[in-house]
Parts: structure tokens; C-alpha cells; sequence
């Protein structure tokens, strides 16, 4: 009997022919089985996903080639030795390219998954041309910028100009109990004084996560003031980007999440450019730099989530081979154990048959005594 349960492992592999071999260890060896298998699977989703943001890093690399592509165009405008004339050949060009920069977003996807458009669940920026009811375009405000990575859905910033200083100061607050959670002034003297016509300045809060773009329509003693303050929420409503996760792993927290900043010409604030004069030239450098500024930031961004993820794989990989090491050990049978036990389960068998075959040929040998 013995001798056929080792040659039952041995020839299943499995020491554990059925439950009552060892009820705990089939139990764990079970768990351990399923675990292994999501993680095959959460291995072979970050494989996916780190080909998905490759694809999203190449489309924002054309995108910043053709940004430095405008940014030529743009430059030569600026010179006054060319005609406006000439500005409208080169702006033929530079419309066109910034078609293109909105084609190439909408076109970057994945399994149908628009990954540069902005259209895909929410994610990275929110940018209006209205900021409050008390504060508009008509102001001189042209954009707010929230950072995705700084700020959160539900947040809130207020904004305060003191007139006497030129000083602007954002803070953020929480969405629950409107808490300041960090503050940064900038003084306005420090980006020129008065902001030329056609001409936008950026103010970036980086320590808030906040960008206001300015015009030459902005007045500081009719817009804000530090005793009337603008409260802009920060809603998810408004947001465009992409959101997508990523399952890394067996428990239902495992996941890395990529925010992708929506990349075609409206979302990076240059489809409203051209070169057909020296101003709008002039215009179109800043904006073309904040532009590449967005890009190279959801590059960088881009970058370090796929090295996470490369880091998350390697993981998974660890932990995919000593949970089957551990499996084995429970489930698996002992080749050299076992085989050691079968030879001497056999070994005894046949030292039996032997010793019976003798005891049977004892009463034939009495026999032949007494004859």
C-alpha cells in the first residue's frame, strides 16, 4: 500500500494526492496558487502599461518637436526687416503645425484609449477663461493652471493683489474646512512692471501648484486687492487630462496611477497664436515656451512613472518566484525523498517474497528427512 501511494507521487508529481494527505498545507498551497496567478496577470499589466505610456512619451515627443519647429517660425517673425506680408507665408506654416500639435494628441491611443487628448476620465489640468464671478478675461486674467500633482479635486486657491506692493499671494485650502495649506507670494515688478500689448506674463506658484497667465488688460487697481479676495475651486468637472490605473499587484490597493496632462493646442495654450505680426510674434514665443514647458513636464512625469513601473515589475517578478518556491515545498513531491522511499518499500517486499519462497519450500525439505 505504501509502495503504491509513493509510486502515486512520484508519478503525479504531488505529494498530495487528495485532502486527507494534508488537509493545511493543500489549504495554503491553494491560496498561495491563486495569488500567483494575479500576479502573472499584474505582471503582464504593467508590461502593457509601460508599452501605453511609451506610446503617450512619443506622441508628447513629436509634439515638442513641432513646438520647437514654431518656435523658429515664430523668432524669424519677431525680426522687423521681414514684411508683414512675409509674417503671413510663415504663419501658413505656423497654423498649420499647430493643427497638427491638436491631430497628433487626439491621434495618440492605445487600444482606443486617447492617451494625449485630454478625453479620457480626468486627471491633470483645469484652465478657464472665466476664474470667478467677480474676475474675468476682461480683467487681464487669461488662464488659471491647477498641477494635478500638487492639488487635489475639491481644493480650493484664493488669490489676493495688494495694489500698494504689486505682490500677489495664492494659497491653497482644503476642500473640508477651507485650511490653509501652503502660501506663496510673488512680486508683480519682478516680471517687467506693465505687461506689453498682445503680450501675456506667466505668474507660476510652483510652491502651490499654481499658474495665472496674465494680459496687458490686466488692471490691479480693478481686479483684485488683499481686501477682496477670489476663491477658485478646483473641480474636477473642469479638468482635461487622463487618468488611468494600472493594477500592480494581488490586493485591490495595488495600483499606480498616471495622470496625463491633455496635450493638443487648446490645452497647451497656443491655438490662439500667430505670426502675423511682430506683436502676435512676440505673443507666440511666450507661449510657445509655456507650451514646452507642459510637455517636457508631462515627459518628466511620463519618465518617472515608467521607472516605477519597471520597479513594480521586478517586484512582482520576486514575488511570483518564491511564492512558487514556497508552493512547491508544500505541494510538490520530493523526487530524492520519495524515490529513496519507494526502493526500500521494494526493497522489503521482495527481501518478503524471498523469505516466503524459502518458508514454503520448508516442509518439502522435512519430507525428504523422514524418507
Amino acid at each position: 500500500m505504501k509502495s503504491q501511494s509513493s509510486l502515486m507521487k512520484l508519478s503525479s508529481g504531488s505529494r498530495i494526492s487528495s485532502a486527507k494527505d494534508d488537509a493545511a498545507s493543500l489549504t495554503v498551497a491553494s491560496g498561495l496558487k491563486l495569488d500567483i496567478a494575479s500576479l502573472r496577470a499584474a505582471s503582464a499589466n504593467i508590461s502593457q502599461a509601460a508599452s501605453m505610456l511609451q506610446i503617450a512619451d512619443g506622441g508628447l515627443g513629436q509634439i515638442g518637436d513641432i513646438l520647437g519647429r514654431m518656435q523658429t517660425l515664430a523668432s524669424t517673425a519677431q525680426s522687423d526687416q521681414i514684411s508683414n506680408t512675409e509674417r503671413g507665408f510663415i504663419n501658413t506654416e505656423y497654423s498649420n503645425l499647430v493643427n497638427e500639435v491638436t491631430r497628433i494628441a487626439n491621434a495618440t491611443e492605445y487600444n482606443g484609449i486617447e492617451l494625449l487628448s485630454g478625453t479620457t476620465g480626468v486627471g491633470a489640468s483645469l484652465e478657464t477663461n472665466a476664474i470667478g464671478t467677480n474676475v474675468e478675461a476682461a480683467d487681464g486674467f487669461v488662464a488659471l493652471t491647477f498641477d494635478a500633482n500638487k492639488r487635489a479635486d475639491g481644493e480650493a486657491v484664493t488669490i489676493a493683489f495688494d495694489e500698494n506692493t504689486n505682490v500677489f499671494t495664492v494659497t491653497a485650502l482644503d476642500g473640508a474646512g477651507g485650511n490653509a495649506l501652503v502660501a506663496q507670494s510673488l512680486d508683480l515688478d519682478d516680471f517687467g512692471g506693465a505687461i506689453p500689448d498682445g503680450q501675456t506674463v506667466d505668474l507660476n506658484f510652483a510652491d502651490v501648484g499654481v499658474t495665472i497667465r496674465l494680459s496687458a488688460d490686466f488692471d490691479d487697481t480693478a481686479a483684485i486687492n488683499a481686501n477682496n479676495e477670489v476663491t477658485i475651486q478646483n473641480a474636477a468637472a473642469g479638468q482635461q487630462g487622463t487618468q488611468l490605473v494600472f493594477k500592480v499587484g494581488v490586493a485591490a490597493t495595488d495600483t499606480i496611477t498616471a495622470n496625463i496632462n491633455g496635450s493638443t493646442a487648446g490645452q497647451l495654450g497656443i491655438d490662439a497664436t500667430s505670426v502675423t505680426t511682430r506683436v502676435n510674434a512676440d505673443a507666440a514665443v511666450t507661449a510657445i515656451e509655456t507650451a514646452q514647458s507642459r510637455i517636457n513636464s508631462n515627459r518628466a512625469n511620463l519618465g518617472a512613472l515608467m521607472s516605477r513601473l519597471d520597479f513594480a515589475n521586478a517586484n512582482v517578478g520576486i514575488q511570483i518566484e518564491n511564492m512558487e518556491a514556497a508552493r512547491s515545498t508544500l505541494q510538490d513531491t520530493d523526487v530524492a525523498e520519495e524515490m529513496t522511499r519507494f526502493t526500500s518499500q521494494q526493497v522489503l517486499v521482495q527481501a518478503g517474497v524471498s523469505m516466503l519462497a524459502q518458508a514454503n519450500q520448508q516442509p518439502a525439505l522435512l519430507l525428504r528427512l523422514l524418507q
